[in-house]
């Protein structure tokens, strides 16, 4: 019924039944007919039946019928019609509701998970490492055109397209998957998401706030950033999630003071990063080679991490050579009471509180 007050079909049911009652009383007046007998022949009429039991046998009754048919036809067929789309719009809105809680009971179950605040590029490309890292998540976005161009990217056919077409200037087909909406591309690439403005404190608790591990605010507006910190840092701690890690970029270096102040773990500058490099493809080739294939190869599995010793107590008193070889990872620099121990001898030794930086495969 609200979907019937908001469409155009209560408007055309009274000129219907003024149509109805216009039928009657001329086939009554023109014919001589009961009003029954009108009422009957104005109904085949606009039905199109034609029984052919009652016709008009008058000139004027047949010239009435004649453009009363023409109208009526008319305007029951757009009657019906509308009446179709409202059917049918109610269907897919049952269908689309459907989705939307079997999206948001998934998302109540995410524990220890990250939430990502933001559909653009940088957004897109953390979320794709997460994914890439069997890292639960969910992405939000209140703007569609950014959140699909994000599902895009994550959506393994369209992004094999766009490399070979990089890679050999071949032309490509992607009309296909950009055909597709965001529920779709969702259900194919697996994504969790809530297409909802990350800045309403509400949508972060409807993420999880309270059991996530993370926040990723990566708005492309430094305001919207320090709005997210704020709201879910005051949400974590009163929701008993005090250790939430807060991770924010910062698009005008300017502000990175703020956003720490505004509670973030870390901030980060992508214009610097983005000059360092460029600075490093210009000057140390192999390097950024190296870099580009753990970054950018799909297939490619090799990662810089943190490695805890106190996740791995069998490495405790062991050689950072011993780790190499037991878990085929190499050491590269060792945090230990508050310090970075850089490159460190293959016969040190892995205490408990150490914090190993490493290169290797995922764990």
């Amino acid at each position: 019924m609200q979907q019937a007050r908001r469409s155009s079909l209560l408007p055309l049911i009274a000129p219907f039944l003024l149509l109805i009652a216009i039928g009657t009383l001329a086939y009554a007046r023109l014919e001589s007919w009961t009003l029954l007998d009108a009422l009957y022949a104005t109904i085949i009429t606009i039905t199109t039946v034609g029984y052919g039991d009652l016709s008009p046998q008058t000139a004027a009754g047949r010239v009435f019928a004649i453009f009363f048919t023409l109208f009526a036809i008319g305007l029951a067929g757009y009657a019906l019609s509308t009446a179709a789309a409202i059917v049918f719009e109610g269907h897919h809105a049952k269908i689309a509701l459907k989705r939307l809680e079997n999206r948001m009971k998934k998302i109540s179950a995410l524990s220890n998970h990250v939430i990502v605040c933001g559909g653009g590029i940088l957004a897109n490309r953390t979320a794709g490492e997460f994914r890439r890292r069997s890292v639960p998540f969910v992405i939000i976005e209140a703007d569609e055109a950014k959140l699909k161009r994000t599902m895009l990217w994550l959506h393994a056919p369209y992004v094999e397209k766009r490399q070979r077409h990089y890679a050999t200037l071949d032309e490509v087909d992607l009309s296909v998957e950009e055909r597709k909406t965001v529920q779709e591309l969702a259900d194919e690439t697996g994504i969790l998401y809530m297409l909802e403005d990350p800045t309403d404190e509400q949508q972060l608790r409807a993420a999880g706030v309270n059991r996530a591990y993370g926040v990723v605010a990566a708005m492309e507006d430094d305001r919207d950033n320090t709005t997210i910190i704020l709201s879910a840092r005051d949400m974590a701690r009163r929701l008993g999630n005090a250790k939430l890690r807060i991770v924010a970029s910062a698009r005008d270096e300017l502000n990175m003071h703020t956003l720490y102040l505004a509670g973030a773990d870390r901030v980060i500058s992508p214009n610097m990063i983005g000059g360092f490099s460029v600075a490093s493809q210009m000057l140390d080739h192999e390097m950024a080679e190296l870099w580009d294939q753990m970054l950018y190869q799909s297939t490619e599995q090799m990662r810089f991490g943190d490695l805890k010793a106190v996740d791995y107590p069998a490495l405790i008193g062991k050689t950072t050579e011993d780790v190499r070889r037991t878990l085929a990872q190499l050491v590269l620099a060792i945090r230990r009471d508050g310090k970075f121990l850089y490159t460190p001898e293959p016969t040190e030794i892995v205490r408990p509180d150490d914090i190993l930086i490493v290169m290797g495969p995922n764990l």
